[in-house]
């Protein structure tokens, strides 16, 4: 998962001004006539797409993949139509807004870039904290207590972490706590740990793994420490990890995590 500064680099005051408008019609609207307007005005979330993946250098936002996770959506964080109730192949037992978010269907806020796997999994869930209030209106979105993970809060993104395995799992110490079963419902809702990016993000690691313990013989060879080509072979080694940790690359994150973990300080420091 990748943070995106959305708040502060808003689409086009243009594009904003024509969700408003859209969203005053909807408001305005019966019951009956809702979803025919959400679906005949669906174009519009279509126009903030390239905006969305600008900000992610082409990334999905919820798995920070570029074509592992396929064609990319424009997800509604919060689902427009419908929400489901949580129930299948998790154990945490959540509530959900049984009306749904419909008054965000134009909401340039609620919109996060999605590759095809987290799309597809994520569906119309939207599971919320067992006794969490549920908002109605704009200014009660941020009461709710809110069981995935978002993408545009960047404490939300350092709650996930990544094993030598290469699969996802909460960066808590307490198991138990409601951060790490956040963590757990954003696995099981985003499909975090499919076999397609469990496997790119080992391959991911055995690259950094690869390139590190070049570094570290190359270190070790007393005879060549003073060698111009062995020290200009080190920094190249260091070059090409540190590009793996850019914004841009995919899945930097993973890259990151695994020279976090690494026991070495010279190795650490290669993250300053």
């Amino acid at each position: 998962m990748i943070f995106i500064d959305y708040k502060n680099n808003p689409p086009s005051e243009e594009l904003i001004e024509e969700g408003k408008e859209l969203t005053q019609q909807l408001l305005a609207l019966p019951e009956g006539k809702r979803k025919e307007f959400i679906e005949q005005n669906k174009s519009y979330w279509g126009k903030l797409k390239d905006h969305l993946a600008s900000l992610s250098y082409g990334k999905c936002w919820y798995t920070e993949a570029h074509d592992i996770a396929s064609v990319y959506h424009v997800d509604h964080f919060r689902p427009k139509n419908e929400t489901k109730k949580l129930k299948k192949d998790c154990r945490i037992e959540t509530d959900n807004n049984d009306e749904a978010y419909w008054w965000l269907a134009f909401a340039w806020e609620n919109y996060r870039l999605s590759g095809n796997i987290p799309n597809t999994s994520k569906n119309a869930y939207f599971p919320l904290r067992k006794g969490s209030p549920i908002a109605k209106n704009m200014n009660d979105l941020d009461k709710e207590w809110i069981g995935l993970l978002d993408p545009t809060d960047e404490t939300d993104v350092m709650l996930l972490t990544f094993g030598e395995d290469g699969r996802a799992y909460p960066a808590c110490n307490d198991d138990s706590s409601w951060e790490a079963q956040r963590v757990s419902l954003s696995i099981r809702v985003y499909d975090l740990n499919s076999t397609t990016l469990v496997e790119a993000r080992v391959e991911i690691q055995n690259q950094c793994k690869r390139r590190v313990n070049r570094i570290l013989r190359l270190m070790q060879d007393k005879e060549n420490n003073y060698n111009q080509l062995v020290k200009e072979e080190i920094k190249e080694q260091i070059r090409e990890l540190r590009k793996m940790m850019y914004p841009s690359s995919e899945l930097s994150a993973v890259a990151k995590h695994y020279i976090l973990n690494r026991t070495e300080p010279f190795i650490k420091g290669i993250l300053c």
